[in-house]
């Protein structure tokens, strides 16, 4: 079934646990002159991979972070950035365009601004106009490296004083991780690999991925994007309480229609009784229209343990989709040919 994985992506799966460690390192590495006292807004600057960087950090520091925070998704930046903004330019290459060109209008207002690349331009500009700048390893799809992406700003904030330490969640997470990496490695017991049965469950059909947890929003997001690259197909995602506003309303559409989706419930200890209620009644009403739902549950006893197991089993459920669709997970075809196309309109 590997045959199709010609790049060996697999080793980015089994090198994920690293980061954790690798980034605690390249934050020690540096000197951050930042002024806390000017600090009263936080905002992400990034793409894809790298933005989701910044989701993650707001849900899981929902109930503490004590300032107003943004993932900003565009060449554009919102009016209130000014000197009391604190702003991370994410670029896992460096050179998004959409990033610097948002990063230097921050810059221009005076914001505080660091910088996270594996070099690239955005390197080149943090060092030309005096900027922190947190050098991450190169060589990976930017998506792989979520852990260079996340784990800095964490830490950064940790020293900064701006959240308390997570020391003993970072430990246990990355103790969890290493677990799981045997676990889901293909050598494993077929009857343990859950995100190998994942993948058998959603052939030749269409995932839609939802939670009921706050601090887990941008999960669902992670899977459907890794499933759009990595497995080259469509996916869909929401969040309890929201989509029975809305969406559950699509359920009532053609059986025949309907027959393509499988819905994957992201679910957690941290449920509220509510939300509970609303799964369990959603469930029932998907299974009225004959549609297969699957519950993943996170594994882990603190936040960011439980956050991040959910985040691999979606990794690894991507890569052996992947394998059993006939594709190099690693190749990213049409988003190359739209970056060639825009460069030619330059």
């Amino acid at each position: 079934m590997l045959d199709f994985d010609r790049s060996n992506f697999l080793r980015f799966l089994n090198e994920f646990p690293a980061q954790l460690t690798r980034a605690r390192e390249l934050v020690k590495a540096v000197q951050p002159r930042l002024e806390v006292s000017r600090i009263r807004n936080v905002v992400f600057a990034g793409m894809g991979g790298s933005a989701i960087s910044g989701d993650l950090f707001m849900a899981y520091t929902l109930d503490e972070l004590p300032y107003p925070a943004q993932v900003n998704r565009e060449y554009t930046i919102p009016a209130y950035v000014d000197p009391g903004t604190l702003f991370f330019a994410t670029s896992y290459s460096g050179n998004t365009e959409e990033t610097l060109s948002a990063t230097r209008l921050a810059l221009e207002r005076g914001a505080q601004v660091v910088c996270i690349s594996s070099g690239g331009e955005l390197e080149k500009f943090s060092q030309s106009n005096g900027l922190l700048h947190i050098k991450i390893p190169g060589g990976l799809p930017p998506r792989q490296a979520l852990g260079y992406l996340f784990f800095p700003v964490l830490f950064l904030c940790e020293r900064i004083g701006m959240i308390r330490s997570r020391e003993a969640d970072v430990q246990e997470t990355a103790q969890l991780l290493n677990e799981l990496q045997r676990r889901f490695n293909p050598n494993a017991s077929q009857g343990r690999n859950l995100p190998n049965h994942i993948a058998q469950s959603l052939y030749q059909s269409i995932p839609v991925i939802y939670t009921a947890v706050p601090y887990l929003h941008p999960i669902p997001v992670r899977w459907r994007n890794q499933f759009n690259e990595n497995s080259k197909i469509m996916a869909f995602s929401n969040v309890f309480p929201e989509l029975n506003h809305n969406e559950i309303m699509g359920w009532e559409g053609p059986p025949k229609v309907n027959q393509c989706f499988r819905v994957i419930l992201l679910r957690d200890a941290e449920e509220s009784a509510r939300n509970k209620q609303r799964v369990e009644i959603t469930k029932a009403i998907l299974r009225d229209k004959g549609i297969p739902i699957l519950e993943v549950f996170a594994e882990g006893k603190s936040r960011l343990a439980r956050m991040f197991s959910l985040i691999y089993i979606g990794d690894w459920a991507s890569y052996y989709l992947a394998m059993i669709n006939a594709k190099d997970p690693i190749k990213i075809d049409s988003i190359t040919l739209l970056k060639k196309k825009l460069a030619e309109l330059q």
